[in-house]
């Protein structure tokens, strides 16, 4: 089977018909392979469209939105920044700061006015970059706040007086920076003074115990413990009243020994939106506080939404990944608010809080706490961030999605990289979104978006993708396309390209790009824009990212089994390695799965032993790994739902122990109860595999792997199941699975629209599947009514090699600087770019033109004539005889072209385009100068080879 050809695009593109099928249609296969060969607008992925702040013009905007459209984009994203745009002229540089003004929501207006002419929708970032805030709406009294600890050790008896450390103002990106001169604006020159008005003494604690061992402690952000100090009492001595101006603690130790004093001070948080325009100070929103969102919203929000927004094809507004910067997460009123949710007064218990490397933005690590308080330090940590995870979603999350609730928009959020019950905060969403930058591509972590969805009842699930940290020029088509089929075996449906700049300065290339190496970062992102020569592979992957989509917007999810997710937040390593490898053996078994939080565990109900959820998710089987607390709600909600058949399984031990503080002797005596009487009525204590548990439990996997396992997903559509598989290895494999979905197999080809028939085997009810997928490939398989034959097996009757006949080769595009080049060269032989002269630093595309003549016996009845390319760096276009024949995005560079051939002399032309990579090289600019050469152009071997049907034996 040569699947790159036939196989995995065209089954996913019929399965993408699927999608515009109203609920509850007649089991019908030719209506999705019909909606897959032509998908709607609404399968089509989207792309972020970064703006130079307002320097744009409407008649360039015009014309990028035609652009979309005509390469197969579905809708943009507009987000309009500054991360140091260079070269602006002056009145560039004013024009920037054209943001939530009247000219800005003029060509808001502009787009959403082309993108309804040309069938596209438009998301506004809600707000200029991130996180949210900036402008004169945000003023120091709404700015986000930290509190931020300083430790002093002393050891007693001592003769000295007691002097403590006070906290310095944590420097980070700097809120009113004197270089901004937007901070010097008169409107805001009482700002800095009131800044610091807000700093405020919080707390001064003193506990007994050692001091704990610290590295990088510069600052308390980037410290790591080394070494917990070890308490002797876990609850602290509250001294605030006792630290006099001078720094200096009115108070005797009441025993000998090592102390430790925790000074806490309250400060707005010394960072800014990052890249933010606009005019005004850009400090970020307190998002603990519903009056700052609240006037962010006037701000960025009401003009957006006035004078019929919908009609405009403004679908809705988006966040990004908040990104915060404190030391502790903090509000003015946190501690009262703790008292009034959780029943004690935190005071005496911060020190508790002290375990650097928690919810940080770009710097989250699993770090041990400063004090090892045993039980207690747990518990008032657990308490501590559902409080704030309640204070996030009430008063930023939830508004912003009632928000565009309210003006009739779509709320598309990505809750991650902030302190809130994450699959809660995505829920609230209309669209929630994941982003694969995380752990470059981190399955686990993207599942949890789609998780989300299928608890609280969301079609769509979005994805910040194609980035990649430090390669932001080369990375190539065929990386796009296995990157591409990562996210949908990972449950991505929405893909949201990251992302196509606005063309400012295009006349010199390449123009502007926002995510360029420079000497503060190395880059990131897919720079997917004309001035990039792999810009001509995206229509391609664009139809084969609908016909996916498509199929993967429609139906219902086959998720078995539920695994609880108990943490605040996320970031890789907040939970133990060893959860890690539940989820990994779960899927290697066969058994798809979703995280599912306490919010939608209590909103759940069992029916024919089947856990529904709120938003009509359905699981089979709910897995608690291991832990040692739960809260006691959730622990009884266990109890009824294992009663009403639900099968539960607890991974090692169950939780003995409720997580809170309060209480706790009666709330834990709760928890046991809870969980005994889930025991009694029939949940399993799982020592061994889990998967072996599953299925020994009647639990039936979504498959079985016969061969070496590989990610997928599962969809029932109206009675149908659909898989999709991906292979994630740089070498191709050959996969065998097992299944008992009723029907006939077939190979979908979503680059087509194609399909064909699998050859299985069948016994007892199960049918067991074989395909090969290449490297990074991935392969839709659909099960439908009627058999389909499967393809014929061709063998090879001759073959001519072309790869040392006489090539003309002519290239256009640019070299180092910037500078237009073209050139034709005569090739004796196929060779990479580098070795060629001239071509060294080129970048762009260049064609190799050939002459073949074809013998007559070629082109009789049942023959089929392939071209393989071989090495291709980094894609190509092929014509025959002046007629395009094929674009060929990834290896194996293969297509078939019988139809094109005539018997004697044909020209064959073969266009390559290579990544920007070379000709951006530049040994004197930082950033530019730590770029690779990459290889580039026509390699081959190039064959030309004549394919027979195999007669059956």
């Amino acid at each position: 089977m040569r699947f790159n050809r036939r196989g995995f695009l065209s089954s996913m593109a019929s399965l993408a018909g699927l999608a515009a099928m109203p609920a509850g249609a007649a089991n019908n296969t030719g209506t999705y392979r019909r909606v897959f060969v032509n998908p709607p607008n609404g399968a089509r992925p989207w792309v972020r469209w970064w703006w130079p702040g307002g320097a744009v013009s409407d008649g360039e905007l015009r014309r990028e939105i035609q652009l979309l459209s005509q390469t197969g984009f579905g809708g943009a994203e507009i987000q309009a920044f500054n991360p140091a745009i260079p070269k602006l002229t002056k009145e560039e540089r004013t024009r920037v700061n054209d943001y939530a003004n009247e000219n800005f929501f003029s060509h808001v207006k502009t787009c959403t006015d082309a993108a309804q002419e040309n069938g596209l929708q438009i998301d506004c970032t809600f707000g200029s970059a991130w996180p949210s805030g900036g402008g004169f709406a945000i003023t120091p009294e709404l700015a986000l706040l930290e509190l931020t600890p300083a430790l002093t050790s002393i050891r007693v008896p001592s003769a000295q007086a007691i002097r403590v450390k006070i906290p310095d103002h944590t420097r980070k990106f700097g809120s009113m920076s004197s270089l901004d001169s937007r901070n010097n604006d008169p409107r805001a020159k009482d700002w800095r003074g009131r800044i610091l008005a807000r700093q405020k003494l919080i707390a001064v604690v003193a506990v007994k115990g050692t001091a704990p061992v610290l590295a990088n402690d510069k600052n308390y952000r980037t410290a790591v413990v080394k070494a917990a100090g070890s308490l002797e009492e876990p609850v602290g001595i509250v001294l605030t009243d006792k630290l006099g101006p001078d720094g200096v603690l009115d108070w005797t130790p009441p025993s000998q020994g090592d102390w430790q004093i925790i000074v806490f001070k309250q400060f707005v948080v010394d960072s800014s939106v990052m890249a933010g325009v606009g005019e005004g100070p850009q400090l970020v929103l307190d998002h603990f506080k519903k009056a700052a969102f609240d006037a962010h919203a006037r701000r960025v929000g009401e003009p957006l939404a006035r004078g019929g927004s919908a009609a405009r094809a403004l679908r809705g507004t988006f966040v990004d990944s908040l990104e915060l910067m404190p030391d502790i997460y903090w509000c003015e009123d946190l501690l009262a608010q703790f008292m009034s949710r959780r029943g004690y007064d935190l005071t005496p218990f911060l020190p508790h809080l002290l375990q650097p490397g928690w919810m940080e933005a770009w710097n989250a690590h699993a770090s041990l706490p400063y004090f090892d308080g045993g039980d207690t330090g747990e518990r008032i940590r657990a308490d501590y961030r559902l409080t704030v995870s309640e204070l996030l979603i009430e008063n930023f999350w939830r508004p912003f999605v009632e928000w565009n609730h309210h003006h009739g928009l779509t709320a598309r959020v990505q809750a991650h990289g902030g302190p809130s019950d994450i699959l809660h905060a995505y829920g609230l969403a209309d669209i929630p979104e994941t982003e694969d930058l995380e752990g470059g591509g981190n399955t686990h972590f993207m599942r949890l978006a789609r998780a989300a969805a299928n608890l609280y009842g969301r079609k769509l699930v979005g994805c910040e993708s194609l980035c990649w940290p430090g390669q932001s020029f080369e990375i190539t088509p065929a990386k796009w396309l296995a990157r591409v089929n990562l996210l949908f075996a990972s449950g991505v449906n929405a893909i949201v390209m990251h992302g196509f700049p606005y063309a400012l300065h295009k006349d010199s290339w390449p123009g502007w790009y926002p995510f360029a190496p420079s000497p503060f970062l190395a880059g990131f992102s897919s720079m997917i824009n004309e001035a990039n020569p792999l810009w001509n592979a995206i229509a391609s992957l664009n139809g084969y990212i609908a016909r996916i989509q498509g199929l993967l917007q429609s139906g219902r999810n086959v998720v078995p089994v539920a695994v609880y997710f108990g943490e605040i937040g996320y970031f890789h390593g907040i939970e133990p390695t060893t959860t890690d490898e539940l989820l990994e053996s779960l899927l290697n078994d066969g058994y798809d799965y979703d995280r599912i939080n306490d919010d939608s565990i209590l909103k759940s109900r069992v029916t024919g032993r089947v856990l529904r959820t709120e938003g009509g998710g359905q699981y089979a089987a709910l897995v608690l790994p291991a832990r040692t607390g739960l809260r006691a709600a959730t622990a009884a909600q266990l109890a009824r739902l294992a009663k009403a058949g639900l099968p539960i399984f607890f991974v090692d031990l169950p939780p003995l122990r409720d997580e809170g503080y309060r209480e706790q002797e009666q709330q834990d005596q709760l928890v046991r109860q809870a969980v005994q009487s889930s025991l009694d009525a029939g949940a399993h204590i799982v020592k061994g595999p889990l998967p072996l548990a599953l299925r020994q439990a009647g639990i039936r996997a979504n498959l079985q792997f016969n061969s070496a396992p590989c990610l997928f997903i599962e969809k029932d559509l109206d009675g149908h199941a659909a898989y999709f598989f991906h292979n994630p290895k740089d070498q191709p494999i050959s996969l065998s699975f097992t299944t008992r979905a009723k029907g006939y197999p077939e190979l979908w080809n979503a680059f087509d629209g194609t399909r064909e028939g699998l050859n299985v085997a069948r016994a007892r009810g199960e049918t067991v599947v074989k395909l090969d997928i290449g490297a990074g490939a991935g392969a839709l398989v659909a099960f439908t009514d009627e058999p389909l034959k499967a393809p014929p097996v061709w063998t090879a009757a001759a073959t001519i090699d072309l790869s040392g006949h006489g090539w003309t080769l002519d290239v256009q595009g640019h070299k180092h600087g910037g500078k237009q080049f073209s050139k034709t060269v005569a090739l004796g032989q196929l060779n990479d770019w580098g070795a060629i002269a001239d071509l060294g630093d080129f970048s762009g595309q260049g064609t190799y033109r050939v002459d073949v003549t074809l013998p007559p016996a070629w082109l009789q009845a049942g023959h089929e004539i392939d071209l393989e390319l071989g090495i291709v760096h980094d894609m190509a276009t092929v014509s025959v005889n002046d007629r395009k024949a094929a674009t060929l995005i990834s290896p194996p560079f293969n297509a078939s072209l019988s139809t094109l051939f005539r018997a004697g002399r044909n020209t064959l032309a073969i266009t390559v385009f290579n990544s920007p990579t070379n000709a951006m090289i530049d040994s004197k600019l930082p950033g530019l100068k730590n770029l690779k050469p990459q290889p580039a152009g026509l390699l081959g071997p190039v064959k030309l080879v004549l394919k027979q049907k195999r007669k059956a034996s």
